[in-house]
């Protein structure tokens, strides 16, 4: 009989240890799947908003008349001065780091480019579905590819006397999601499937990867060489399971598509093991970032509204200044709830600093010339 119960006892441990354990992993793959989707939501956001910009810079370099006349004049040296002009000082004014330019002729060959001088006649660019489209649509696009430069890109159609002579195309290179994406603490490293030319200074030199090129320049080297050293199985499971745990850094992987389905290879993101709580379900830490990333209305609405806790009640008074304005009347109860609750929590002297520094921050300043 007693040796029934030590038996009945140590399977009844044996059953709850393993029960622990159980829950302890769903609980780490719960965390990690958060995580996973979290970093997503600044990933795609830095990439949408990247899509924007370079359009916006397409759009306006495609109205430009001096580019449609040097196509009309076939002045290709006259196009790659206003394409090398028109890109240093994009970089130089608007802090557009990491652009190229270029305009396409007839057929989609190659008329100038910001980065070559003399570029070839004969060049043309293959299996670019997106280009077709603006000569079917008459309609800008941007999209992600892997032709040289590989990256953003976006494109306008350049239009004179009703005819499209030519198309002009701002690649933005995957460097600037590394680093718009580092703001966040979340480390990059794009990888193509592609060999990327060694011409550009794009990549040039860079190693591989289980077959893919890193396809940035601005990369942490330490951080590649942690995920080149991942053996293949491991990184197929890391690409098969879109994360993977490794030497105390949480690796996630992201297919890079062009809007056409193919596959053109992955952004792996690295959060560190310190930082890593802070995508995986403390969502109170993201509040800050979400509500400075330029969040539109629809997102702070939806991002609210899939919390069950009033998520206003985590702004900072200075967050609460910024965003009253922004707020629909959809979320102005829940709004003003929390920041009459935030507010009334203040001293007097911390409110008239709170008035007082926001004035002087909205203030213009300089001088009209």
């Amino acid at each position: 009989m007693k040796k029934i119960f030590i038996a009945i006892t140590v399977a009844l441990a044996i059953a709850i240890v393993l029960l622990i354990v159980n829950l302890d992993k769903k609980r780490e793959v719960s965390k990690m799947n958060m995580a996973y989707d979290n970093i997503n939501k600044f990933l795609l956001h830095t990439i949408n908003s990247e899509k924007i910009q370079s359009l916006s810079l397409a759009l306006a370099m495609s109205k430009n008349r001096a580019i449609a006349d040097a196509i009309l004049e076939n002045d290709r040296a006259k196009g790659y001065r206003i394409l090398h002009d028109t890109t240093d000082s994009f970089i130089k004014h608007l802090n557009r780091k990491y652009i190229y330019t270029q305009i396409f002729g007839r057929g989609l060959s190659v008329f100038a480019r910001s980065w070559e001088a003399n570029s070839s006649e004969t060049a043309m660019v293959s299996g670019r579905r997106d280009l077709l489209e603006i000569v079917d649509t008459r309609s800008p696009k941007a999209t992600i590819e892997d032709t040289p430069p590989a990256g953003i890109k976006a494109s306008a159609p350049i239009i004179y006397g009703g005819h499209i002579i030519g198309i002009l195309e701002v690649t933005t290179l995957f460097d600037r999601v590394v680093s718009k994406l580092r703001e966040y603490r979340i480390e990059t490293i794009p990888i193509l499937k592609t060999n990327l030319p060694e011409r550009l200074d794009i990549a040039s030199g860079n190693p591989k990867i289980s077959g893919y090129t890193i396809a940035a320049n601005n990369y942490s080297r330490h951080l590649a060489d942690t995920l080149a050293s991942l053996d293949n199985e491991e990184f197929e499971e890391l690409i098969h399971t879109d994360y993977l745990k490794k030497a105390g850094l949480f690796f996630a992987a992201y297919p890079i598509n062009n809007d056409y389905g193919k596959h053109l290879g992955y952004f792996i993101t690295v959060v560190s093991k310190e930082n890593f709580d802070n995508f995986s379900g403390k969502q109170q830490s993201l509040i800050k970032s979400i509500f400075t990333m330029e969040s539109t209305k629809e997102d702070i609405y939806h991002y609210v509204n899939s919390n069950s806790e009033n998520i206003f009640r985590q702004m900072s008074p200075e967050q609460i200044l910024h965003l009253s304005s922004s707020i629909e009347e959809k979320d102005r109860l829940l709004f003003d709830e929390a920041a009459k609750e935030r507010l009334r929590a203040l001293s007097k002297e911390e409110l008239i600093d709170l008035i007082v520094h926001n004035f002087h921050k909205n203030r213009k300043q300089g001088r009209i010339k």
